[in-house]
């Protein structure tokens, strides 16, 4: 009896451990959620869904950004025909397709330059993804410099806001579909005409990260002076509030005693990824606010997380910026904006002044062809203000 109760546990880790590597069928819409369901119907105003549980919902299309099919293949809202009959074909096609060919690779969708990358991921770490390229060699790529994963298993990972993603990957996308499917090469890349073998030497694809270096350090020199505009700082200014409003809800999120440990902990990773690496939370005890310590954002979002109030709020008002975008030395910008955080329980009420710095983080978007330079928000040191 004992032998049957642990072939069954067994069989049950086997099928929960594969189902939680598979890809489903999902749904993004703008407001960053994700449902599991799929695409009935696309006209030229709206999209018709039908959800898991087997409800249905029709909005309009803008309400839409990117849907998924079991074998990691997506469509954006952009990719779906406004002429009915044809959007209807396509739609049958891209959920018929999800079983007709199995994936070969990975695919890592490149931010800068834009590129879609074939490989097999060897491992994934917090910030790089290590892999193998499809002649064999060795490399990897920092998360921050991809737009999205989609692995040959169907799963896939959003690295940057869904928008973006999406206008990127919907341009992509006849390169993803030539390459998900690409054999992989027999020989090594040797074969090239004979110009050099030092190539090989000099840029070791084992260590990408320093070989990129260089050209960085000449990018940065150009970009050394450049100023924002006033209507620049206007629109990142405008792109903090939002990000710092977005920071308030996972917050919330983190500290709902209704949630489980598992949907705090992917809040907590998704929030920890709005910030730059080595950024801290400066926190003052309520008896005594001249206590000040300062914890790193992931220690301080857990700590938080483990808070026992059975109802919580936080809420960002009167946001305003005190330091416009200055630049740096390596090409990114600098600001600082002040806020007023509500900690609000059902017995409890603290206001704390704050201040946040945001870093604006270069990285190039071709659009229509063209190279544009954009800038990726990022939330830098928290301190309590001390004028307060």
């Amino acid at each position: 009896m004992k032998k049957i109760y642990i072939l069954i546990l067994f069989i049950h880790c086997c099928a929960f451990s594969f189902a939680q590597g598979q890809g489903e069928e999902s749904i993004y819409f703008a407001t960053g959620t994700k449902v599991k369901g799929k695409i009935e119907s696309a006209d030229d105003e709206k999209i018709s869904t039908i959800l898991e549980n087997g409800s249905h919902y029709m909005g309009l299309r803008d309400k839409f950004v990117i849907f998924f099919n079991k074998s990691g293949d997506y469509l954006t809202e952009k990719n779906i025909s406004k002429e009915p009959a044809r959007a209807q074909a396509e739609i049958q096609e891209f959920y018929t397709a999800a079983t007709a060919a199995k994936p070969l690779n990975d695919i890592l969708f490149k931010a800068s330059p834009r590129e879609v990358i074939a490989c097999n991921i060897s491992n994934e770490l917090e910030d790089v993804i290590n892999y193998l390229t499809l002649d064999g060699r060795s490399a990897s790529i920092n998360k921050d410099n991809l737009f999205a994963v989609i692995r040959r298993n169907g799963t896939h990972e959003m690295l940057r806001d869904l928008p973006e993603v999406a206008d990127n990957l919907s341009v992509m996308k006849k390169d993803f579909n030539n390459s998900r499917l690409q054999e992989k090469k027999s020989e090594p890349v040797s074969v090239l005409p004979a110009k050099p073998p030092v190539a090989v030497a000099t840029v070791p694809e084992v260590r990408p990260a320093e070989a990129a270096k260089v050209p960085e350090k000449e990018r940065e020199t150009e970009k050394e002076k450049k100023r924002l505009t006033t209507d620049e700082q206007k629109t990142y200014m405008a792109k903090s509030e939002d990000k710092m409003l977005e920071l308030a809800n996972l917050l919330n999120s983190i500290v709902d005693a209704r949630r489980s440990r598992s949907e705090k902990d992917i809040a907590i990773q998704k929030a920890v990824k709005m910030f730059v690496k080595d950024a801290t939370v400066e926190v003052s005890a309520v008896n005594n606010p001249n206590n000040k310590t300062k914890r790193n954002v992931a220690e301080y979002l857990t700590r938080l997380s483990r808070l026992s109030y059975s109802k919580v709020n936080i809420t960002y008002a009167e946001i305003n910026f005190v330091q416009e975008f200055e630049p740096d030395d390596q090409g990114n910008f600098w600001g600082i904006a002040e806020y007023s955080q509500t900690f609000a329980t059902n017995n409890f009420h603290d206001v704390t002044q704050k201040r946040q710095k945001i870093k604006l983080q270069p990285y190039e978007k071709t659009v229509d062809g063209m190279k544009q330079d954009k800038f990726e928000v990022l939330m830098g040191n928290i301190s309590i203000n001390v004028s307060q």
